[in-house]
């Protein structure tokens, strides 16, 4: 899908509709939302890169998402992205993603930039409910591998 700010509430909406499609409850289906809405936005803001990809894997415990794009991440003040309305898609950054996930991993490679979150399937997805260690870590091309 095109990398412009339109395709963030696109991509947000086929996350909701795949969620509520395997079933899964509302608080896994708010934690998607949100999760795959910073992921794109940051992807458009600031990859330069032409076409953004997502990825949802359920797996027994958790949901898998994955956000690819194929350029390389620059500053905010280096973008030349429209502004994507922060009410409908984005604004809170990565703190956000790692408040409603239980990891989220940023791949910088040759190809582009990979960041895969994990958001348990259990009631425990609500901000703040999990206080033990970072979630959040970068990780080189030689990082560790998909899940």
């Amino acid at each position: 899908m095109a990398a412009v700010a339109a395709s963030v509430p696109v991509l947000r909406r086929f996350a909701r509709s795949t969620v509520r499609s395997w079933g899964l409850p509302a608080s896994v289906d708010e934690a998607t939302a949100m999760v795959v809405t910073e992921l794109a936005a940051n992807a458009v803001r600031h990859s330069g890169s032409p076409d953004v990809a997502l990825l949802i894997g359920l797996g027994e415990h958790a949901l898998t998402i994955q956000v690819k794009d194929q350029g390389q991440w620059r500053s905010a003040s280096h973008s030349t992205v429209p502004s994507i309305d922060t009410a409908a898609s984005g604004g809170h950054g990565l703190q956000l993603v790692n408040a409603y996930s239980t990891g989220c991993v940023l791949w910088f490679e040759e190809t582009g930039t990979r960041a895969v979150a994990r958001v348990p399937l259990s009631s425990a997805t609500r901000p703040g409910s999990r206080r033990s260690g970072p979630r959040l870590r970068s990780a080189g091309s030689d990082g560790p591998a998909s899940r």
